[in-house]
């Protein structure tokens, strides 16, 4: 008996009390507000201006405000639909409970056809049919007052409380992050794996209309493969990969001197620092490119040695060359992190720090493919162990 009522329990995680609790009071206060504000614009209401589809669309909007059902036009376009499919059938059939059948007939297809899925619709088209052979008919009017009333102040107030919550409402896909190239091509960790595409073709063969849209669907399919990911590579962390023998040049350096080590070393980034050793800024060989005067080397093809040298009349110190906003990561941090900063922001080395903010050592695009890789095999040689 209890693996029957288990199998019939969502599989879905239950929510914690905390949030359970600040959610049921956000849909209480959006219903009661909802009545006193539409009550209150009422001038000649006689009883509260509210109809009783707004405490089921209230749930689904503050408690699934991801859902396609919770959306503005579905919320909207089901409830004024819905109601004016049950006001002319209210009018036109004599047996209530044929025009409450055909009212949910209609009201089912016109939502599902005009993507305005809205389940509380199904309540708001049987009110002007049970209504009507217990009080007096509606007219048309009852779609702007209360129902499109109600909808609108409903739909304004989840907005505000859905953002109090922290959660952002109406629901959209995440913009994609710019690209550093100015290329169009997608960032690098958007080529691979499950496309948009691919989650929208996987929708549209489904037999029924699944309760989540494509970009959320795939929002949670990436956070899903990032904890596969984790739990293969989470142990990795910035200390194991970095560099620590770290060549440094400080800030009242003269260029040429950046220009010297780049070169001997052979790399492409040389942190920066103060009189007191604390990282100022990273040198790397754009930094110097970009400040060469471009005029003396179309004249003399010396004018670059000359500028490095401070023979042209002025000697470049490293302060006045470097890139001073520096993305630096902690020693401990996981190596997954680097992932997007050393592929999609374009950024090709980080400098690494200690918990006091001290430079401790350096990872570049290498150290990371190196270490994912060493992380992988040993992966895989204890699967075979």
């Amino acid at each position: 008996m209890f693996a029957l009522l288990q199998r019939c329990l969502p599989d879905t995680p239950p929510l914690a009390a905390s949030e359970a609790l600040r959610t049921a009071v956000a849909i209480s206060v959006a219903v009661l507000l909802t009545g006193i504000l539409s009550t209150a614009l009422v001038s000649d209401a006689l009883a509260p201006v509210l109809i009783a589809s707004m405490g089921a669309s209230a749930i689904i909007l503050l408690a699934l405000p991801t859902s396609p059902l919770a959306q503005p036009w579905p919320f909207v376009g089901g409830q004024l639909i819905s109601v004016a499919i049950g006001i002319t059938l209210a009018h036109w059939v004599e047996s209530p409970l044929l025009a409450c059948g055909l009212a949910i007939l209609l009201t089912a297809f016109a939502m599902l056809r005009l993507h305005c899925l809205h389940p509380p619709g199904g309540a708001a088209t049987l009110i002007p049919i049970l209504a009507h052979h217990e009080a007096q008919q509606f007219g048309y009017g009852y779609l702007l007052i209360p129902v499109a009333l109600n909808t609108l102040l409903l739909l304004l107030l989840a907005w505000g409380f859905n953002r109090l919550l922290g959660r952002m409402y109406p629901h959209q896909p995440r913009p994609p992050l710019p690209d550093p190239h100015g290329t169009g091509d997608p960032l690098p960790t958007e080529r691979a794996g499950v496309q948009e595409e691919d989650v929208r073709a996987a929708l549209a063969r489904e037999p029924v209309m699944p309760d989540i849209g494509a970009a959320e669907l795939r929002r949670l399919m990436a956070r899903a493969e990032d904890n596969a990911i984790s739990r293969v590579f989470g142990e990795l962390d910035c200390a194991t990969v970095m560099s620590r023998e770290l060549v440094t040049v400080f800030s009242r350096q003269p260029a040429g001197e950046a220009w010297r080590l780049l070169r001997r070393h052979k790399v492409r980034a040389l942190p920066v620092l103060d009189h007191v050793g604390q990282l100022v800024g990273v040198v790397t060989l754009v930094d110097l490119l970009k400040h060469i005067p471009m005029e003396g080397l179309q004249q003399d093809a010396h004018a670059l040695a000359a500028w490095i040298s401070g023979r042209s009349g002025h000697e470049p110190r490293i302060e006045e060359v470097m890139t001073h906003t520096v993305r630096t990561v902690r020693e401990d941090q996981p190596l997954l992190e680097l992932v997007p900063m050393l592929s999609d922001f374009g950024l090709h080395h980080l400098p690494v720090v200690d918990a006091g903010g001290k430079l401790v050592g350096m990872i570049t695009q290498s150290d990371l493919i190196a270490g994912l890789h060493w992380a992988l095999v040993r992966r895989t040689m204890e699967r075979w162990e």
